[in-house]
């Protein structure tokens, strides 16, 4: 008799744990969902402390683009002949122009010093445009960060802070869809 009332205490008390977790995982998408709103215009979240969109590589492609990838699936890189080069279609999200973003990603040196690069692509995966064929221009940014980022801090993926311009910059590594003012680098923590 003694087991079975220890072993219903164990239950109980596992029960009430797992209540706990549950709230308290409830509470934290509460606070999450209230500190962020959703902005009418644009497809993002966007924080409201900053007035900065923070974006993902997703949220560069237009919804009604996504839809169709999302049907497709991802098509697999193909790295002979013609395949090998970069597609040049998708479209740019327009109603992002101008806007301060915060996205993350990898960088190609373009411009720059030992010490400091002042122009890059921030692409979405690592190897985009060297090992493999660039990704769509919809999925590469051209920076310009005239006080220049510390080469140090461009090996892992980073942050880039800065204005937002949908407009195509072609150079021999590939075409892009979007230019950004780059203001700041933030380290990446969404590990």
């Amino acid at each position: 008799m003694l087991f079975i009332t220890i072993g219903s205490l164990a239950t109980g008390l596992v029960s009430a744990k797992e209540d706990t977790a549950k709230n308290a995982t409830q509470n934290a998408i509460k606070t999450t969902t209230e500190n962020t709103v959703k902005n009418p215009k644009k497809d993002v979240q966007v924080k409201t402390k900053k007035d900065t969109l923070k974006l993902d590589w997703i949220d560069l492609i237009p919804k009604s683009e996504r839809n169709q990838l999302d049907a497709q699936g991802m098509p697999m890189a193909n790295h002979s002949g013609k395949a090998a080069q970069q597609s040049l279609t998708g479209k740019v999200r327009q109603d992002l122009n101008g806007s301060k973003v915060k996205i993350p990603g990898f960088v190609i040196p373009l411009e720059g010093d030992a010490n400091k690069v002042t122009e890059f692509l921030l692409v979405p995966y690592f190897g985009a445009c060297i090992h493999v064929p660039p990704p769509p221009p919809n999925q590469i940014v051209y920076v310009k960060f005239p006080k220049g980022a510390p080469v140090q801090q461009l090996w892992d993926v980073i942050y880039v802070v800065g204005k937002l311009k949908t407009a195509s910059m072609s150079h021999d590594l590939a075409e892009t869809g979007y230019m950004l003012e780059g203001t700041s680098i933030e380290e990446y923590d969404d590990y």
